[in-house]
């Protein structure tokens, strides 16, 4: 068996985002800098709220009759 970590996900404030105390964690340098990047390209990091999945996700599968 493998033993597992879990680490709690960062709080995320009103707008969807998390901190910048938690993004950049001292103990994970290269995880920190990679998420920076992400974010300014505009991609979602981890942590984060999606907002184009939250979009896709809340709407009706089916056409309208």
């Amino acid at each position: 068996m493998t033993a597992m970590t879990v680490r709690p996900v960062p709080a995320l404030d009103p707008a969807g985002r998390t901190s910048e105390a938690a993004q950049l964690r001292s103990d994970e340098p290269i995880y920190a800098a990679l998420a920076v990047r992400w974010q300014a390209a505009g991609r979602v990091v981890p942590g984060q709220a999606d907002r184009e999945w939250t979009m896709l996700a809340s709407r009706c599968p089916w056409p309208a009759p």
